[in-house]
């Protein structure tokens, strides 16, 4: 009886341990069949970064242009401009993405989200707009006869206490004073009237 009680003890640890081994041959198939989807992940970012690194100067030269020159004008402008610019690259045999995504490529998803829940529009233009606005180091003059642009920066400034003001505004000297001192953003509007 005791035999039998011990060939019954093994038995189950057999079949404890066999259980086991399972278990870690299934983890052990599906962590090798995760590598190798993360294999395949790695080389294909692999080749996006080629492509990337192989068109990269264009690219840049082509956004950089664009935020340099294009922002005083229209988006039919804009686009001439564009092209002309793609024309004289591609004949200097310079590597450029040829389906490039101005808005894509000089902003991310979460800015244009943002940008988007301060009251900016959604369209390429104001888009552009919008990332003229961050990248540049100058102070813009915008023509908005929409008010479209004056939400916008009133709504994403707000943090940085950001006053509004008009030439006609008889606390405009103060609010000038005060921004320049405390270095708070300043929108002024009908700049048209100054005198």
């Amino acid at each position: 009886k005791l035999e039998y009680a011990d060939l019954i003890a093994q038995a189950q640890a057999i079949k404890t341990d066999l259980t086991n081994v399972e278990s870690k041959v299934e983890r052990s198939v599906a962590l090798l069949k995760s590598l190798f989807a993360e294999q395949q992940r790695w080389e294909l970012t692999s080749q996006s970064f080629l492509t990337q690194i192989s068109t990269m100067v264009g690219d840049v030269l082509l956004c950089s242009a664009f935020m340099a020159y294009a922002g005083y004008y229209d988006q039919i402008t804009r686009q001439q401009l564009f092209k002309t610019w793609t024309h004289h690259i591609d004949q200097k045999k310079i590597n450029f993405h040829h389906q490039i995504a101005r808005v894509e490529y000089l902003s991310n998803a979460d800015e244009r989200l943002r940008w988007q829940a301060n009251s900016l529009p959604v369209d390429d233009l104001c888009t552009e707009n919008a990332i003229m606005l961050k990248r540049f180091n100058r102070f813009p003059l915008i023509i908005d006869p929409s008010g479209q642009a004056a939400e916008f920066i009133m709504h994403a400034y707000q943090d940085k206490k950001i006053t509004k003001t008009s030439f006609l505004d008889d606390s405009f000297r103060k609010n000038l004073e005060s921004a320049l001192r405390f270095g708070n953003p300043l929108v002024v509007q009908d700049v048209e009237r100054y005198d």
